[in-house]
């Protein structure tokens, strides 16, 4: 048995914000979107989302450029999913789990979809009317973004999630237990073998896994570089800097330091 995980994105070419009803939100600007892992760099990925956070913890000014590029980057954080249940593409009503954006309990789903369909007239229980051939990914995942809709995230609900995620860097030990739990689906694939299939919901719950992962770890991955202060990963228990190049900076001030 092997167990897998599937965990392929969509990042749209480009992104800008558009308000609608007084909210501000972060709308990818044409249809071309580009699948990609985000596995392949999850630490980087959690390394950028927690720099973001600190940012925009410590500056009132370019939160909404800074969030740009880390979208740009990553696509969006697909809050859609990570905050209900996956059959949301086939029940009238939806479970709002316990989140940090919105109140918890049932609500319907077409009034719950409208929060990130603001552009749209879109009925997310509609079935599909083509195929679109990616089979590891439930019928939700194809709407939110392949079916040519704008799935938007609020931009004050971005911001307030990679505050959320920078404030357990610097919280107490006992304070961690309350960090929200990823949202992860699983299920058994016997195509070709008997596989055990991890998915992730969204980028958001990689992140939240990613950092997960990162606290317990009794190696403590996460510092702060020796040179710039940046937030990094730390593959090594040895490393002190983020880059090659910070490490090189640092020792040629410090010899400089020296005469």
């Amino acid at each position: 048995m092997k167990n897998n995980q599937v965990s392929f994105w969509a990042r749209n070419i480009q992104y800008r914000t558009e308000s609608h009803n007084g909210t501000e939100y972060v709308v990818p600007v044409s249809e071309q979107t580009y699948l990609y892992n985000p596995l392949e760099n999850e630490y980087e990925l959690l390394s950028d989302a927690l720099n973001l956070g600190r940012y925009l913890t410590e500056n009132d000014t370019g939160q909404k450029e800074n969030v740009l590029d880390f979208v740009r980057k990553y696509g969006l954080l697909g809050i859609m999913t990570d905050i209900t249940d996956s059959d949301l593409d086939s029940n009238e009503q939806v479970i709002i789990h316990e989140n940090i954006f919105m109140e918890s309990g049932i609500v319907s789903t077409s009034n719950f979809t409208k929060q990130f369909f603001p552009f749209n007239e879109v009925d997310i229980l509609r079935p599909l009317e083509f195929k679109l051939g990616f089979k590891r990914r439930g019928t939700i995942y194809n709407k939110m973004f392949l079916n040519g809709w704008q799935y938007s995230e609020p931009l004050e609900w971005m911001i307030k999630y990679f505050k959320y995620l920078y404030s357990f860097m610097t919280a107490e030990k006992k304070e961690l237990e309350n960090f929200n739990k990823p949202q992860l689906t699983y299920k058994i694939d016997i195509q070709r073998e008997i596989n055990l299939v991890c998915e992730y919901v969204s980028l958001k719950a990689i992140i939240d896994f990613a950092f997960a992962k990162a606290v317990t770890d009794e190696r403590k991955p996460l510092r702060y570089c020796k040179h710039c202060d940046k937030i990094f990963y730390a593959g090594d228990v040895r490393s002190e800097f983020c880059s090659p190049r910070c490490r090189n900076q640092f020792n040629v001030y410090k010899s400089r330091a020296k005469h």
